[in-house]
Order: structure tokens, then sequence, then C-alpha cells
């Protein structure tokens, strides 16, 4: 091995230029820079990145090896900058990029959804055996419930539309982001979530059903509630991602597997709550309203042709057909 000293007397000029090209090229100053440069800044990032790469093997204790870590971080991103965002890249990413992350994330989406219908199921069923447990179901649903008609009267007018939309687009994005950040403590606070809300719901169906208000109790809940459900499954689902890549990293570490999971899953969730605003604009101006309930079983039924259409067919590469082979005149039989 190498003296340290006569590593660093070898290779400190090197060090020095790349110091010295990154102050000059820093900044705005890059995208004006002369070819020669940027390839100066090349051949320099791949030298000192050997010089690290030999330091942290023969002299892992120093401050050398930091010091030449900082140096490439200011370095590098000067090199290997990412192209602008442009609003075509995120029409782009709506059309096909997120629809490809939620079928790469389906596995754990699926596990999201199913466990919030075992809540549903499990709320469904407590309430059929023991119907004194409606007391536990908010006291507005229950005088509605009592007086034979579900829905707001108040929003029936129209005037609390867009407040009431504002504040349930509000609510689900909380909702939605609890969903995703909670699996970073290994996902099981994601999956209580779920069945919270799962027996919710299913409780308070079948205290509607209990008083013969299905067609009514679901006019209030599918219009909107196909759209929020799905995102708030799809950012539990990502949430659920997050932890597994913490619980079996496998050959990484814990903090890279982390890592490598979190930029696909964010971008997902952040996707998925944009379709919040459709769910609460139907929320706001069509749940409440005075439509045939049936009408609005149709539209949250639309929805989900729609939403479900988009997510698992937009995107796919389909293949081309090869290009007719031409034939010589005469060839064949």
């Amino acid at each position: 091995m190498v003296p340290l000293e006569r590593f660093v007397a070898e290779r400190e000029l090197n060090w020095r230029q790349l110091a010295d090209v990154v102050r000059r090229l820093r900044g705005p100053r890059v995208r004006r820079a002369a070819a020669a440069d940027i390839d100066r800044l090349a051949a320099l990032v791949r030298q000192v990145s050997t010089d690290l790469a030999v330091a942290a093997r023969d002299y892992p204790g120093d401050a050398l090896v930091a010091e030449l870590g900082r140096l490439l971080l200011q370095a590098q991103p000067l090199l290997y900058r990412a192209p602008p965002a442009r609003l075509s890249d995120l029409v782009d990413f709506f059309r096909r990029g997120l629809p490809r992350r939620f079928r790469a994330h389906g596995p754990y989406v699926g596990a999201a959804a199913a466990t919030l219908l075992v809540g549903m199921a499990a709320g469904w069923a407590a309430v059929a055996r023991r119907p004194d447990l409606r007391g536990l179901i908010p006291a507005g649903l229950r005088a509605g419930i009592a007086a034979h008609h579900l829905g707001n009267p108040a929003a029936l007018s129209g005037h609390l539309a867009s407040p009431l939309a504002a504040f349930i687009i509000q609510n689900n994005l909380r909702v939605a982001l609890l969903a995703f950040g909670l699996g970073l403590l290994g996902g099981i606070p994601t999956l209580l979530v779920l069945l919270v809300n799962g027996f919710q719901l299913g409780s308070y169906a079948e205290a509607a059903h209990q008083a013969g208000l299905d067609l009514q109790f679901w006019a209030l809940i599918v219009p909107h509630g196909v759209i929020e459900l799905s995102v708030i499954c799809t950012a539990a689902g990502t949430g659920l991602r997050l932890g597994d890549a913490w619980l079996r990293p496998g050959l990484q570490r814990r903090t890279a597997a982390l890592a490598q999971a979190a930029r696909p899953a964010a971008q997902l969730a952040a996707g998925a709550a944009c379709l919040l605003i459709v769910a609460g604009v139907i929320e706001g101006f069509v749940t409440p309203s005075a439509l045939n309930p049936w009408v609005k079983v149709g539209i949250g039924a639309t929805s989900a042709l729609l939403l479900y259409s988009w997510l698992l067919g937009a995107g796919r590469a389909h293949a081309r057909r090869p290009a007719p082979v031409p034939v010589a005149p005469g060839a064949g039989l």
C-alpha cells in the first residue's frame, strides 16, 4: 500500500483542478460552458472517483475520504444535470407513467383493498349480530336513518356545494397522506387505518340495510366513493411498498432499499392524490344533489369504468406486427 503522504502528493493536483472547475461552472454558468470544459470536468470526475475508491479501501479512517466525497457531491450534479421539466412530461406522466406505476404496485394496492374489504365485512357482521352497536354511528347518519332519509338537506340547495367540495378534498388528501406516510413504520399502522375505515363503512352500510335504505345509502357513497377509496387504497399500497422495502431489503441496506422504493411510490401517491380533486367535486356537487339515486349510482359506475380503463390499460406497449415480407414474382409453389 502506498503511504498516505505519497498518495496525496501524486493526486492532489487533480483534486485542486476539479475544485477549480466546480467553482467556475457552478450555478447557471454550466449551461454556457464550452465543450472542452465539460470534457475536462468529466475526466476529472472519473479520476477523482477512482481516487476516492482507493482512499476508502486503503485509508478508511482518514478525513481525506470525506473530503473527496464532498468534492464529488459538488461536481457530479454539474455533469449529470437532469433535463428541465416540461409540461409535456407532466402530461405523459398522467397518460402513461402513472398507470404503469399503479400496475407495478398492483400486489400492494390489492393487499390494501383486501384489508379495507375485510374491515367492511367485519363492520357489517358486527352490526348485524349486535344491532345495539348502531349507537356508535355518527349522530347525523343515525338521524337520517331514523327519518328514513339519507343525505344533507342543507347541501341540496347548492349553497354549500363549493365549501363542501373544498373541505372534502382536504380531508381525503390528509387520509391518503396518512396511509402513505404510516408505511414507513413497517406498514402495520397503514393496515390498521384501512381496517378502521372499512369497519366504519361496513357498519354504516348494515345500519342502512336494516332500515331498508340500501339504495339511498349507496347513492350517497358510490358517486365519489369509487375514486376516493381507490385513491386511498393506492396511497396505502405505496405505504405498504415502503414498509416491505424496510422490512425485507434483500441484499441491500435498509436505507438503500427504502430509497429505491421511495421515488416511484411517492410519484404514484402524489399522482393518485390529484384524483381526489375529482372525487371532492363529485362529493360536493353530485352526492348531495336531488338527482335520482339510480343516476348517482350510474355516475359512480361510469367513474369506475373510466378510472380502471385508464389505470389498467394506459401505457401498455403494444407489439408491432411485423411488416409483410415481399415475395418475388414467381416465388412459391
